[in-house]
C-alpha cells in the first residue's frame, strides 16, 4: 500500500468519512445524500449493495484501487436475507479514476459550502458580539496557534530563520491571555502581532533593517478606535481584516505537493470552537450586564 499523498482518495461508506489527499472529513447526512450518493449509485453503492471502503492510490508511477462492499443476499436454504461482505474489483482502473475525479469535485463542493457557512457565522459574530473577555482572547489564541501549527512540523517548508520567527509569533500569541490581570474580567483592547508571512511580504520590503515584531507598527490593536469608518457592514476596518484572515486560513493550501498534516480539521475545527466560545462568552457578558442594570 502506498503512502498517503495529495492523490489519495479513501472513502468509508459505513462512517461517511472521506479522505482527499491530506484532508479527512466526516460528511453530514444531508451532504452525503446531495453530493456523494449520486456519484456512487448505481455502480459503487446502492441500498442493497453498499460500499464499505474504497481506496485509491497514485504515487506518480502506479495507480491502483481496492473496494470492499457488502451485499444484501438471500440464503436459498433458509430463505433468510443477510449482509455478505465481498471484494469489488470489476471496474477497470480507468473507471475507478473517473469515479475518483467526481468524488474529489464533490468533496471540494462540500468543503466550499461549509466554508461559506462559517463565513456567514463569523461575519455575524464580528458584527453582533462585543467585549474582550478572557475566554474570547483564549479563543483567538487557540485559533492562531492551530492555524500556525504546520510551521512547527519537521518537514514544514520554512527555513531555520523563518521557523525562529514563527516561534516568536507563537510565543506572543500564547501570551495574549496574560493581558488579563487578576480581577479584570474584560479588556478594552488587545494587541495582536502580525505573522511572519505578513512581515516578510508587506512590512519588511518597506521597512528595511527593522527586526520582526521590533516596532509597534507590527501589532494590530483589536478592536480599533470606534470612530473608524465601517466597511461593508462591519463595525470597523479591523473586523474586516480579521474576517479576511480567518477565511484565508480556512482556504490555506499546503505549500508542497506531498506535505503531510496529521488531520483534516486543523483549520475548520478551531473556527467552530472560536465562534462557539465567543457566542457563549457574549451571552454571559450580556447576562451580567442585565443583572447589574447596565
Amino acid at each position: 500500500m502506498s503512502e498517503i499523498n495529495n492523490n489519495t482518495v479513501i472513502i468509508s461508506g459505513t462512517n461517511r468519512v472521506i479522505t482527499r489527499g491530506i484532508t479527512t472529513k466526516t460528511i453530514s447526512d444531508s451532504d452525503w445524500t446531495q453530493y456523494i450518493v449520486p456519484i456512487m449509485d448505481p455502480l459503487w453503492s446502492t441500498d442493497k449493495d453498499r460500499l464499505q471502503t474504497f481506496k485509491f492510490w497514485d504515487d506518480g508511477t502506479t495507480e491502483s484501487y481496492t473496494c470492499n462492499k457488502t451485499k444484501y443476499v438471500r440464503n436459498h436454504t433458509t430463505g433468510e436475507y443477510f449482509w455478505k461482505d465481498y471484494i469489488f474489483d470489476e471496474p477497470n482502473i480507468s473507471t475507478a479514476k473517473d469515479f475518483v475525479v467526481k468524488i474529489r469535485e464533490a468533496f471540494d463542493a462540500v468543503l466550499s459550502v461549509e466554508i461559506d457557512d462559517i463565513d456567514r457565522r463569523f461575519k455575524r459574530v464580528m458584527r453582533d458580539e462585543t467585549g474582550l473577555s478572557l475566554s474570547r482572547i483564549k479563543g483567538w489564541r487557540d485559533f492562531f496557534l492551530a492555524t500556525s501549527d504546520w510551521t512547527m512540523l519537521e518537514d514544514a517548508p520554512v527555513t531555520a530563520d523563518e521557523k525562529l520567527l514563527w516561534k516568536d509569533y507563537r510565543s506572543r500569541i500564547r501570551a495574549l491571555p496574560d493581558a488579563f490581570e487578576s480581577g479584570i474580567k474584560v479588556l478594552a483592547k488587545v494587541d495582536l502581532p502580525i505573522d511572519p508571512i505578513v512581515y516578510k511580504k508587506h512590512y519588511q520590503p518597506h521597512n528595511a533593517g527593522v527586526a520582526y515584531l521590533a516596532s509597534d507598527a507590527q501589532f494590530i490593536q483589536f478592536p480599533p478606535d470606534s470612530d473608524k469608518t465601517a466597511v461593508a457592514g462591519y463595525q470597523n476596518t479591523l473586523d474586516l481584516i480579521m474576517h479576511e484572515y480567518v477565511m484565508l486560513a480556512l482556504r490555506f493550501s499546503r505549500p508542497a505537493p506531498l506535505y503531510n498534516v496529521p488531520s483534516s480539521s486543523h483549520l475548520t475545527d478551531p473556527v467552530e470552537v472560536l465562534i462557539a466560545q465567543i457566542e457563549e462568552d457574549q451571552k454571559k457578558l450580556d447576562e451580567a450586564k442585565a443583572a447589574a442594570g447596565m
